[in-house]
């Protein structure tokens, strides 16, 4: 009996043996094809990429051949122009066929126009006015509101050196006879030339080369009109006298003497007062007559 048991346990331990052995055949062989599969397809894969590179190098080869063959070029005549001439050099002609050819004419754009810098510089464009950038040079120069502010921070050192060293300059001649005022303000080359240098270094730095040399003349006639070039520079104010008659005090007439040439007399009332004094003289004629002691004409032209 207890043989025919281990026989039967014998048995089934083979056949379970036998089951086992064929399902990891069955699934190894499923698993080999997956592969097999696989590696097909790569091979196709690379197959294609080969051709493509090959059809690549090709294409390559011709676009040398051509590239290294000479071309027959016409010669234009705006390009054989700008290769001898500045752009701002060509004939009226010329330069409207290259502005046509970039796209810029009258009709390209409602609201713009393209001009050169040499022409905006031939315009004359005012770039400062009472101490200020125009709001017209910060737009055709796309002046930004931080370049706009380093400029006139600029200007404001102009203007504070100026008045620092008139101050310390300026010679007044005591009043006598019908002398009410007399002020001489020396010129100074080492001052022009410092103050001058310094604001042009100052627009430099805040609008690049270009930008500040279409600003340069005036910048320069800005700097003029404050006297930072002026030789010395003598203002006399006298009462009005006709032969033996003097006229009333309020009548005066003012006298100036500068850069070998003389000006004067001139009624009072009709001067503009002399912008190289207003850095001692904010308030131009009201602040001689106070520090002088005498009545200014009823309406005096005090701008």
């Amino acid at each position: 009996m207890n043989k025919i048991l281990l026989a039967l346990t014998l048995l089934g331990a083979g056949a379970g043996a036998f089951l086992s052995a064929r399902q990891s055949t069955t699934q190894l062989q499923h698993e080999a094809n997956d592969t097999r599969d696989a590696w097909l397809a790569q091979t196709q894969l690379v197959a294609v990429a080969q051709s493509d590179e090959a059809a690549l190098a090709e294409r390559v080869r011709e676009l040398k051949q051509t590239l290294a063959q000479p071309q027959a070029m016409g010669v234009s005549a705006i390009w054989f122009a700008l290769q001898t001439n500045r752009a701002g050099r060509l004939t009226p002609e010329l330069r409207e066929r290259l502005l046509e050819e970039l796209g810029f004419n009258w009709r390209s754009s409602p609201d713009f126009i393209v001009v050169s810098k040499e022409a905006v510089r031939e315009i004359g464009m005012p770039f400062i006015d009472g101490g200020k950038v125009t709001d017209i040079a910060a737009t055709v120069l796309a002046i930004t509101p931080e370049e706009r502010g380093q400029v006139e921070a600029a200007m404001q050192r102009v203007q504070t050196d100026y008045k620092e060293w008139a101050l310390a300059h300026v010679e007044r001649t005591e009043p006598k006879d019908d002398v009410v005022a007399q002020y001489t303000l020396l010129g100074d080359p080492a001052m022009s030339e410092n103050i001058s240098n310094n604001f042009a270094a100052g627009v430099f730095n805040a609008l690049g080369k270009d930008r500040a040399d279409l600003t340069r003349p005036s910048a320069r006639d800005w700097l003029s009109g404050m006297g930072i070039f002026s030789k010395p520079t003598t203002m006399i104010v006298k009462r009005y006298s006709a032969g033996n008659e003097q006229r009333p005090k309020s009548q005066l007439s003012i006298s100036f003497f500068g850069d070998g040439s003389r000006s004067g007399p001139t009624d009072l009332s009709e001067c503009r007062f002399p912008e190289d004094f207003r850095p001692i003289f904010p308030n131009g004629w009201a602040d001689v007559a106070k520090r002088e002691g005498f009545e200014l004409p009823e309406e005096p032209q005090e701008k």
